[in-house]
């Protein structure tokens, strides 16, 4: 062989050792990197984590637990997780901590005796879609600011009856148009939901905005679909929210586009309630909430800092729209649900309701002490349906120690009153529909503390009032007129319900049979 051609295999091999020799150490140094990389991410995390937190349920990187909380079995999932892992556990939605109180024991002591500590909102992925300011009550935070409002607020509203038998009047006024409407429909099958919708908005409108609306106006009727649309979010929608990359994947970005629609339509139609207000304001004639608040408004002109704007007003009058609208229509909902399911139990409320009313007599909340029986009856839709199974998400305003666990400031709490409504411990059989758990051997109502339908604490519903008022006035005024029926033939209602923004029956029809 040639020396030359000799020298340059040397030469070739020479540095193909050299070249592997320089990957190998460039791929020990890359390894090297990538575990001191990972012990770094690992120890931070390890250091960052808060130690001696609730057990939970372990989830997926990234999304957490979320693919578990499915809308059809939500309130039984998180329920019972709480068998496992104790009445104080923790799951992850997304990246975000939840921490969930289950049972009455539990959820008392941390919304009445430690309401300092559990009584604030999180700003979370809902509230920048929604209240990016975090106005108004419902998402305020808890503080001076919610304070001031929520006292203005129930000051205000008891000006105009809340809570006062002069609000009757509006309730029954809605309750003589609702009747009407049912005779129109005649003996044919229909859903009522949207007409008791209809009716429970109208008594929110005439408080707020000192008008109601007839149930065929077109704006109306545009308002209550926005309505349906905004608590009908499915879990493709939530998604959404919480992942707001997931709005270019075919299919899912429609629920951050429902949302802000849904807020951005309300609120417009409040605003230019507003606007038509302040052109028509009178001092001396205040004749509606949004009267109250250009008052205050204009008294507080002059002072440097003051959060009595249009901008929280707005956001104020849009939760009491809201919350008014939706809860009561859909406990209503319920309610005839329960009422074409068990024929028995609607003819004994109807009896008793003759019994003290007759045919003819409006019905009075100065009546529910004679009507035991019917009292009873609306406890236990208000139990078995549970229209806000989780409450309004809740938030610790700071470090805190409950239950031997400690939980950091500014973690989601999540109240599930579900748990209560649905223990079996206290409501032996929580899926049978059954009045007698609230009458006690003589046949009167005894109220019963574990039902909590408008939460408990500070952040208690201040609809609660007007809730139970209406409740009362359209179901008994309903019954002292119509019996109500499942349509012939027609397959028997689930009472399995929609997990959407609250817990609402699936769509079911009835027929209507006038009373002579």
């Amino acid at each position: 062989m040639p020396v030359r051609t000799l020298t340059l295999d040397v030469t070739k091999m020479a540095a193909a050792q050299w070249v592997v020799a320089s990957l190998s150490a460039e791929n020990m140094i890359l390894q090297t990197t990538l575990v001191l990389l990972a012990v770094f991410v690992v120890t931070r995390w390890y250091l960052s984590t808060p130690k001696n937190l609730p057990p939970g349920p372990r989830g997926w990187p990234v999304v957490g637990n979320m693919f578990s909380l499915t809308s059809e079995t939500r309130c039984l999932t998180v329920t019972e997780w709480a068998k496992t892992y104790g009445p104080v556990y923790q799951m992850r939605v997304g990246r975000q901590r939840v921490v969930v109180l289950n049972g009455y024991d539990v959820i008392y002591e941390a919304l009445v005796k430690r309401a300092e500590d559990f009584s604030t909102r999180q700003f979370g992925p809902t509230t920048r879609i929604i209240n990016p300011q975090q106005l108004g009550i419902i998402q305020a935070p808890f503080g001076t600011p919610w304070k001031e409002h929520r006292k203005f607020t129930l000051m205000s509203l008891r000006e105009f009856g809340f809570g006062k038998r002069s609000l009757e009047g509006k309730i029954l006024e809605e309750s003589v148009a609702l009747q009407t409407e049912i005779m129109k429909i005649g003996n044919g099958p229909f859903d009522i939901g949207r007409m008791i919708q209809n009716a429970v908005t109208n008594v929110i409108c005439s408080i707020v905005f000192g008008s109601r609306w007839e149930y065929n106006d077109e704006k109306f009727t545009r308002l209550m679909d926005t309505l349906d649309r905004g608590f009908s979010f499915n879990f493709a929608s939530q998604l959404a929210i919480f992942f707001p990359v997931l709005r270019f994947v075919p299919g899912l970005g429609k629920g951050l586009d429902v949302a802000r629609n849904v807020v951005d339509t309300i609120k417009s139609y409040i605003k230019e309630e507003i606007d038509d207000h302040k052109k028509t304001f009178v001092p001396n004639d205040i004749r509606d909430l949004i009267d109250s608040y250009i008052k205050e408004m204009k008294s507080r002109e002059n002072e440097e800092e003051t959060t009595f704007t249009d901008d929280y007003a707005e956001m104020v009058l849009f939760d009491l729209f809201i919350a008014g609208a939706e809860t009561t229509s859909t406990t209503l909902y319920w309610a005839f649900l329960h009422m074409i399911l068990n024929p028995d139990i609607q003819a004994k409320v109807q009896a008793e309701i003759h019994s003290v009313l007759g045919h003819d007599k409006p019905p009075s909340t100065a009546h529910r002490a004679q009507m035991p029986y019917t009292e009873a009856v609306l406890t236990e839709v208000a139990r078995i349906g549970t229209i806000l199974p989780n409450s309004v998400i809740h938030a610790t305003s700071r470090d805190t120690s409950f239950r031997g666990y400690h939980i950091p400031g500014n973690t989601t709490v999540l109240p599930n009153i579900w748990s209560v409504h649905h223990d079996p411990k206290h409501f032996p059989n929580p899926g049978k529909f059954d009045p007698g758990r609230f009458l006690d051997a003589q046949g009167q109502y005894q109220r019963d503390d574990h039902v909590i339908p408008f939460s408990l604490g500070p952040r208690m519903c201040l609809g609660k009032q007007l809730a139970e008022m209406e409740l009362f006035v359209f179901f008994t005024s309903l019954l002292q007129h119509f019996t109500f029926k499942l349509p012939e033939g027609a397959p028997t209602p689930s009472t399995r319900g929609i997990h959407g923004i609250t817990h609402s029956p699936k769509k079911y029809e009835l027929i209507a049979e006038p009373l002579t």
